[in-house]
């Protein structure tokens, strides 16, 4: 049969295939589960599919305690598991109506507000403020708009710690500035490599396209104030004090925006807000939907979910 060298290494290759983010909810669901079995006194063997009555009984539980989306979330973990061992999964349509309940019965306090967008008079507002002559504002700036614009998540092009993944997240190098913003002469639109993103494990080019508050004009002037080299992070900053090279961490990024904007009595924000605000400029703009949602790598059911503005953006292709 397989050693368990060779079947260790099967499970760690079938493992690469999920971003670590996931792996770890998925194990936190997998405890959870534990947790409330040992809570039910029902005997829990990771080596047999969980009986359907079981499942329904778990998913049943969360009523009044979470919201619809993490319940969901905990069984996907629970059916992950079961994929990775071979186990048939004895999901149902009576677990789907549950699940459906709970979400009907998630108390308020579980229920997320509805992140607000980025908007372009926020760009504006942060462009005012940020000072073009600080190498960290200037890579700031240069992240915002190209976030913005690029409809990013901020995890594919920010670091969480200073300590920075070049395995995973983009470098000068990856990013082909059209030719008006210093690149090639044969360089029509800009171009930025991501390595690895969320979806697309093996990479993904992105593109942005030009705008009044362009963020290709944005990465040229960070890249020279900046003084980056090829293989430097593609967001990275000259400390003030020793010129030393710093990563820009997504913490570092979102505090000197939301310092901004709620100074000019505007909305805090999160990382995804940049995400959902590029989408919803650009289909207020009246770029065709289908473009938008290439370009944002969306996936049609999210893609819809996130659409803000919806009777500016309904009226503009009527």
């Amino acid at each position: 049969g397989i050693s368990d060298d060779t079947w260790a290494r099967t499970l760690a290759v079938h493992d690469a295939a999920v971003s670590q983010g996931t792996l770890k909810n998925y194990d936190s669901a997998a405890a959870h589960f534990q947790q409330w079995c040992a809570a039910e006194r029902i005997p829990f063997d990771n080596s047999r599919a969980i009986p359907e009555p079981i499942l329904c009984a778990y998913a049943a539980s969360m009523a009044g305690v979470y919201a619809g989306g993490t319940a969901r979330s905990k069984l996907a973990g629970l059916r992950y598991a079961h994929e990775l061992h071979a186990l048939r999964w004895l999901g149902s349509p009576r677990l789907l109506r549950i699940l459906k309940a709970v979400d009907l019965a998630a108390p308020d306090t579980a229920r997320r507000d509805q992140r607000p967008p980025v908007t372009v008079a926020m760009l504006d507002e942060a462009l005012l403020r940020l000072d073009p002559h600080r190498p960290f504002d200037v890579c700031v700036a240069a992240a915002m708009l190209t976030i913005f614009w690029g409809q990013l998540r901020g995890g594919e092009v920010l670091s969480m710690t200073r300590t920075y993944n070049f395995t995973a997240l983009p470098t000068v190098k990856g990013a082909r500035l059209r030719a008006d913003a210093g690149g090639n002469a044969s360089q029509q639109t800009t171009a930025i490599w991501l390595p690895r993103t969320k979806v697309e494990r093996r990479g993904v080019w992105i593109w942005l396209a030009r705008h009044y508050n362009d963020p290709s004009q944005a990465l040229r002037e960070h890249f020279e104030v900046n003084r980056l080299a090829p293989d430097d992070p593609l967001f990275a900053y000259r400390d003030d004090r020793t010129d030393a090279v710093i990563p820009l961490t997504r913490n570092a990024f979102l505090s000197r925006l939301n310092e901004i904007w709620s100074a000019a009595g505007m909305q805090r924000v999160t990382a995804h807000c940049f995400r959902i605000g590029g989408t919803t400029a650009l289909l207020r703009a009246g770029v065709d939907p289908e473009v938008v949602k290439i370009a944002g790598r969306w996936r049609s059911d999210s893609f819809l979910r996130y659409w803000r503005a919806l009777d500016d953006i309904i009226s503009s292709h009527v």
